[in-house]
C-alpha cells in the first residue's frame, strides 16, 4: 500500500497537469505513462550496466547510445543548430537536467521516434509505447511534472504497482462504448472466487488497464509463492500466462505499463477487436477468463466474427461477448464475468436461447448480484457476476444478493462498514466444495436447473431473491384471474389543477384531470421504477372507486365482475405490503427499469378467499373508521362553509351574525 504522502505527490502531478491545460483524465494518464516508461527504461539500463560490470562482460544493448538520432534541431528563427539530438539526452538524469525549452524540444521531436526505434524489438510494452503521442503543451509544465515524477518512490515492485493503480483510479471519466473502470474490490472478489493456479492461461478479452490480470497475478504471488522458485512455472507465469486484448491504443499502453510495473513486462497485451476478428488461433486456448467488457449497443451484421454468430445469432454486444468467452475457453475452463441485467432477464428470443445454451453446455455455478451503484460515478446500472465452467451441464446455481460492497451508494463511494464481500466469497467457496448452503431468502439460495428451466430460463436475480412466495401458502392463481390489466391512457403531463377527476401517475398524491378514462373499483400500479438508475422500486400503489384517469406510465387493474369487493380490497393491500416480491421482482431493465403488462398479469397470488390473516380484518376495520372520519370531516367542512357564508352578511358591529335581530337590513 502507498502512503498518504505518496498519494499527495501523485495528486500534485495530477493538479499540475490539470492547471497546465490537460483536462482529459485519459490524456493525463497517457502522458504520465509515457514519462514513467522513459524513467523505467533508464532504470533498466542502469541495472543492466551494473550487472555487466559485476560480471566483467560487455553491455548486451545500449538503449541510449551517445549518438545523434538524425532529427535536426532548429532555433526559434528556424535556423538549424544541430543535425540531431543524442539518444543519451533522453536518459532520465540528463533529461531532467535540460532547461525547460530544450526539454520540451526533446520530448516533442525526439521522444516518440526514440520509442519507435525501441519498439522494433517486439517487446509488448515497448511496441505499444511506440504508438503513443506526446501532448504536454509547454516546457514549463513538462519540467514541473518531470521533477514531481522524480520524487516518486519507483524502486520496489509493490510500490510501483500500487502507485500506478492509484493513478489509474483517478481516471474518473467514463470510457467510450459502455466502458467503465471495474472497482478494484470487485475485481479482487472475482479473482478470489476463481482461484487462479500456476498452470492457468488467463485472458481478459477487453482488458482496458489490465486490472483483472494484475489482480490474478497478485493473487498467485500471495497464494502460491513457491511457483516463483520452480523455474518452469516461473517462466510460464511471467511470459505465457497472462493475455489481454483491446482495440484502444491508449488502453493497451496503460494495460501493458500496469503489468510491467507489477513485474510482468512480457505479458501478452495485444491489439484485437474481439468481436469482429475470427478466433481460430485462440479457440479453446484459455483455462480462465476474467472480464467486464463494454456491453453497449449492437454491431453491423457483416462486421461480427462468423465464429461467434455460429454460437449465438445476434448483433448485440452483450451476447456476443459471452459467445466469445465460450469460444475462447478450454473444456473445463472457468470464467467470472460482469454482465448487465439484460443478459439475465431480457425475454427476447436470442437472449433466452443463449441462457439455455449457457445452462446446458456450461455449469452456471453462481449469479452474484451487485449493488446498482457499483459503477458510480460512471453510471448507476444493474449488473451481476456470472461464474461458470465450460463443458459441464448445470445441476444447480447459487444466487447471492450482494447489497453492501463496503462503499457508500453516493458518487463519492466512501468506505462504510458491513461489507458482504467476505460472506459472498465464503458462501461461493462452500458451494463449490459441495457443502450445504443455508437458504436465506432475499440473500442467498441455491436453485436446481429444473427450477430455472420452469422459469423459462429467466435468470433475473429479483425472481430468485423473493422473500414472500404465493406457493408457500398453498394453491395460487394468476393476477389476471382476479382482474383485467391494461395501460393508463393519458400523458402524465396532461394534469389539470382544476380538473374534476382524480388522475393517477407515479406520484404519491393523485393529480386532477378534466377527463375520466375509467371507473373503479381499480388498482393503479406504476410501470416505471420510482428511483431509476438501474434500481427497481415502486413507492406508491393506488386504489380508486368511481370515475378516474390514469397516466400511460401506470397499469390499471380492473376488478373482474365475479370477484367480491372484499377480495379485491385484499389484493390491493397484499400488493402494497408485498410489492417488492410480487411486483418489483418482475421489473426488468439495466438502467430504465420497468414493468410490463404481461409480467403483471402473470404474477402469482395466493387464493384471496383463503387469506384469513388478522391484519386484513384490522385493515378493513380501520378503513371503515377512516371512511366515517372522512364523512365527519366533510360534514364539519360544510358547517364551516355555512358559518363563512354567515360572516359575509356580518356588518362588523353586531355581536352575532346568526342572530336575526342583529342582521343589517338589506
Amino acid at each position: 500500500m502507498i502512503t498518504g504522502e505518496v498519494k499527495s505527490r501523485v495528486d500534485a502531478i495530477w493538479n499540475a497537469m490539470w492547471t497546465g491545460g490537460l483536462s482529459n483524465p485519459q490524456t493525463v494518464m497517457e502522458q504520465l505513462t509515457l514519462l514513467l516508461f522513459l524513467k523505467g527504461l533508464d532504470d533498466a539500463q542502469t541495472l543492466a550496466e551494473r550487472q555487466a560490470r559485476a560480471r566483467g562482460t560487455a553491455l548486451e544493448r545500449d538503449l541510449f547510445p551517445d549518438q545523434l538520432d538524425g532529427i535536426a534541431i532548429f532555433d526559434d528563427g528556424g535556423n538549424k543548430i544541430a543535425e540531431g539530438r543524442s539518444y543519451a539526452d533522453l536518459r532520465w538524469p540528463r533529461f531532467v537536467a535540460l532547461p525547460a525549452a530544450e526539454m520540451q524540444e526533446a520530448a516533442e521531436n525526439h521522444l516518440i521516434p526514440f520509442l519507435r526505434r525501441l519498439g522494433s524489438d517486439g517487446a509488448p510494452l515497448r511496441k505499444h509505447m511506440a504508438s503513443a503521442r506526446y501532448e504536454i503543451p509547454t516546457g514549463r509544465l513538462l519540467s514541473k511534472v518531470v521533477d514531481l515524477i522524480s520524487d516518486l518512490p519507483m524502486k520496489q515492485r509493490d510500490t510501483k504497482g500500487d502507485l500506478y493503480e492509484y493513478m489509474l483510479s483517478k481516471v474518473a471519466a467514463a470510457g467510450q462504448n459502455g466502458q467503465f473502470r471495474t472497482p478494484r474490490h470487485i475485481i479482487n472478489l472475482m479473482v478470489a472466487m476463481t482461484e487462479p493456479r500456476r498452470d492457468d492461461v488467463v485472458c481478459d478479452p477487453a482488458c482496458g488497464t489490465a486490472g483483472f490480470l494484475v489482480s490474478a497475478a497478485e493473487y498467485l504471488r500471495h497464494n502460491d509463492a513457491d511457483a516463483w522458485i520452480d523455474a518452469e512455472a516461473r517462466q510460464h507465469i511471467e511470459s505465457r500466462m497472462f493475455h489481454g486484448h483491446d482495440f484502444d491504443g491508449t488502453m493497451l499502453r496503460l494495460g501493458a505499463m500496469n503489468m510491467a510495473l507489477h513485474g510482468f513486462e512480457d505479458a501478452s497485451i495485444a491489439y484485437r477487436d474481439s468481436l469482429t476478428q475470427e478466433h481460430g488461433d485462440e479457440a479453446e486456448a484459455y483455462s480462465l477468463i476474467l472480464a467486464n467488457p463494454p456491453f453497449a449497443g449492437s454491431l453491423d451484421a457483416e462486421a461480427v466474427a462468423k465464429d461467434l454468430t455460429r454460437i449465438v445469432n445476434t448483433r448485440k454486444t452483450e451476447l456476443l461477448f459471452l459467445a466469445l468467452f465460450l469460444r475462447l475457453l478450454k473444456s473445463g475452463g472457468r470464467a467470472a464475468v460482469v454482465v448487465p441485467s439484460g443478459v439475465l432477464e431480457n425475454d427476447g428470443r436470442g437472449h433466452v436461447a443463449f441462457r439455455k445454451l449457457l445452462l446446458e453446455e456450461c455449469s452456471l455455478d453462481a449469479v452474484i448480484t451487485l449493488p446498482h451503484f457499483t459503477f458510480r460515478p460512471y453510471a448507476s446500472v444493474a449488473t451481476s457476476i456470472l461464474l461458470f465452467r465450460k463443458g459441464f451441464k448445470t445441476k444447480k446455481t447459487l444466487f447471492f444478493n450482494l447489497e453492501n460492497d463496503g462503499f457508500s451508494s453516493g458518487a463519492e463511494r466512501s468506505p462504510i462498514e458491513g461489507s458482504e464481500l467476505p460472506q459472498a466469497l465464503s458462501t461461493y467457496q462452500k458451494f463449490m466444495r459441495g457443502k450445504e448452503i443455508e437458504t436465506v431468502r432475499g440473500k442467498q439460495e441455491v436453485y436446481a436447473y429444473s427450477s430455472i428451466k420452469e422459469n423459462g430460463f429467466d435468470l433475473s436475480p429479483r425472481r430468485y431473491h423473493k422473500i414472500f412466495r404465493a406457493e408457500d401458502i398453498g394453491e395460487s392463481i394468476a393476477l389476471s384471474d382476479v382482474c383485467s390489466v391494461k395501460k393508463g391512457e393519458l400523458a402524465a403531463s396532461s394534469a389539470s389543477d382544476e380538473g374534476t377527476y382524480p388522475f393517477f401517475t407515479t406520484s404519491a398524491q393523485p393529480k386532477r384531470s378534466d377527463n375520466a378514462t375509467d371507473e373503479g373499483p381499480a388498482i393503479i400500479v406504476p410501470l416505471v421504477s420510482s428511483t431509476g438508475h438501474g434500481h427497481a422500486s415502486i413507492n406508491h400503489i393506488h386504489y380508486c372507486e368511481g370515475r378516474f384517469a390514469a397516466a400511460s406510465i401506470t397499469a390499471v387493474l380492473m376488478k373482474r365482475p365475479e370477484i367480491p369487493d372484499e377480495e379485491f380490497r385484499k389484493l390491493y393491500h397484499l400488493l402494497r405490503a408485498k410489492k417488492n416480491d410480487l411486483l418489483v421482482s418482475e421489473m426488468r431493465g439495466a438502467t430504465n427499469t420497468s414493468l410490463s403488462l404481461e409480467k403483471i398479469s402473470q404474477v402469482r397470488l395466493p387464493m384471496l378467499s383463503k387469506l384469513k390473516d388478522p391484519a386484513f380484518d384490522k385493515i378493513s376495520k380501520t378503513e371503515q373508521e377512516l371512511d366515517e372520519l372522512q364523512l365527519k370531516m366533510c360534514s364539519l367542512r360544510d358547517q364551516i362553509a355555512d358559518a363563512l357564508g354567515e360572516l359575509e352578511d356580518w356588518d362588523g358591529i353586531s355581536e352575532s351574525a346568526s342572530d336575526p335581530k342583529m342582521k343589517r337590513a338589506v
